[in-house]
């Protein structure tokens, strides 16, 4: 089975040539793009869509950008910008163009908003490029109209919904599943299960977010979901192992094979490698 994790996220050891911001969420373990990659290999995973990590670097990509040119046989990234900034036009350009980023990690502006000039801009771009959109913002299920307004404009646009506006089983469940479901009507829009660690109440296999997970794949159907690790776990899955992450959708939560492909693999080849 071709394998994708679509969305792990690295950290350089050299913080002189990739300084950090102020208070940086370190990552709890070694996660370099090369530590990354001895984990793939470890849990049979193919390739990888390196996610631009806010939390340590803010909107200086330098990392995702030289390590998807190092490594384009077998990864690619995605960027994060500021829609604010109308010079991160050029940077998106250029990451696409030199560095084989295929992927936009789109926030809110200033405002709080997604309905914006400035975020349609830049989503413009991206679409202009021809490469996809994760759209980031969290559990504010306020943003779910804009969303779906900017998806009706930019219906040649793909957009990939990061943690399923952060599923869990404890706040806002039902009106996450009711909000992502209503995305679903919007055939360029895609779920990424990367909830059902960070989500959970429970510990490994998370038993409390099976039920949630097969909701959104049955929704979505799996071609239009993908899996990602949340790499690095110490971090971002509270532990879970990476290989537990990569086996809770191939042994716990009840897939078929034909699901497994598509969620695991062939969703994601076609969003960030066709």
């Amino acid at each position: 089975m071709n394998i994708i994790d679509a969305h792990p996220h690295i950290y350089a050891d050299d913080r002189q040539k990739y300084p950090t911001i102020d208070d940086p969420w370190n990552p709890g373990e070694p996660a370099t793009a090369e530590d990354l990659k001895s984990k793939m290999n470890e849990a049979g995973v193919a390739k990888a869509v390196f996610i631009q990590t806010s939390t340590f670097y803010g909107h200086d990509n330098r990392y995702v950008m030289d390590s998807t040119r190092q490594y384009s046989e077998w990864a690619t990234g995605v960027v994060t910008l500021s829609p604010d900034d109308p010079q991160h036009l050029e940077v998106l350009e250029d990451a696409v163009q030199n560095y084989s980023v295929r992927g936009l990690r789109g926030t809110n502006d200033r405002n709080g908003k997604i309905s914006s000039v400035n975020v349609k801009r830049l989503w413009s771009k991206a679409r202009d490029l021809g490469i996809v959109v994760n759209c980031m913002v969290m559990d504010d299920l306020d943003r779910v109209p804009e969303i779906e307004g900017l998806a009706r404009e930019l219906d040649d646009l793909n957009i990939v919904i990061d943690h399923c506006f952060m599923l869990n089983t404890v706040r806002k469940t039902e009106d996450s599943l009711q909000a992502l479901e209503r995305l679903t009507k919007l055939p360029n829009v895609h779920a990424k299960l990367t909830s059902g660690t960070h989500g959970s109440a429970r510990v490994y296999p998370h038993e409390d977010m099976h039920a949630p997970l097969k909701r959104v794949i049955e929704a979505f159907t799996p071609q239009r979901c993908v899996w990602g690790s949340n790499f690095p776990n110490a971090l971002w899955s509270k532990g879970t192992s990476y290989a537990q992450n990569l086996a809770l959708f191939t042994s716990e939560i009840g897939l078929s094979i034909s699901d497994r492909e598509a969620i695991l693999g062939g969703t994601a080849e076609r969003l960030w490698f066709s």
